[in-house]
């Protein structure tokens, strides 16, 4: 079976769309079998947007997916938006998305920052769990070269999934890190350069 994180995912059978309110605006996304929450936008994406202060200039969505959390931070602040995934298709729904919430973005097919070569403001990452420690700290370092001065990494962690160890990480990477939510398991944490 494939997973969200790979290139070409295989299973392809029952688009669907779906709704989110927040901020005082609608938006519709787009998705497909095969693609991470694909039957609903998961509430540590929704915790992430609720909880990262007004954004401004460069954004980066790392691991994108069919593109949530950059198309809505984007669209409420009027962001410069980069869109980036392994998953061919997760960037094909990304892009229609952006199209659909009337969101410009530029879209990256890239693993990690492989083929990403600017520098931003801000990045924002629902890290690919599943895909290991390895990865996920590799991206959080990348993440670190890819910022502008005093540019921040944004991410959502449980703690069943690494939440303490990944804070850990964090020190040894950013010059400053908050905590910026800390409820029932669920980290929103914030680093910057």
């Amino acid at each position: 079976m494939s997973q969200y994180f790979e290139e070409n995912p295989s299973v392809l059978t029952h688009e669907r769309s779906l709704y989110l309110e927040i901020f005082n605006t609608q938006f519709t996304f787009l998705t497909n079998n095969g693609l991470f929450s694909c039957d609903k936008i998961d509430d540590a994406s929704i915790t992430l947007l609720k909880n990262i202060p007004p954004l401004s200039g460069a954004l980066l969505d790392l691991g994108c997916g069919y593109g949530t959390l950059g198309i809505v931070l984007s669209k409420i602040y009027n962001l410069d938006l980069t869109i980036a995934d392994i998953n061919n298709v997760a960037l094909a729904y990304a892009i229609k998305n952006a199209k659909l919430n009337k969101v410009s973005a530029t879209a990256i097919h890239s693993n990690s920052f492989a083929n990403i070569n600017g520098k931003f403001d801000n990045i924002v990452l629902n890290p690919p769990i599943h895909a290991g420690k390895e990865i996920m700290y590799k991206m959080y370092k990348e993440s670190a070269e890819h910022l502008l001065p005093k540019g921040m990494l944004y991410i959502v962690i449980q703690k069943k999934h690494g939440a303490e160890s990944t804070l850990k990480k964090f020190t040894e990477i950013f010059a400053h890190v908050d905590i910026l939510h800390k409820k029932k398991g669920c980290f929103v944490i914030g680093g910057k350069k």
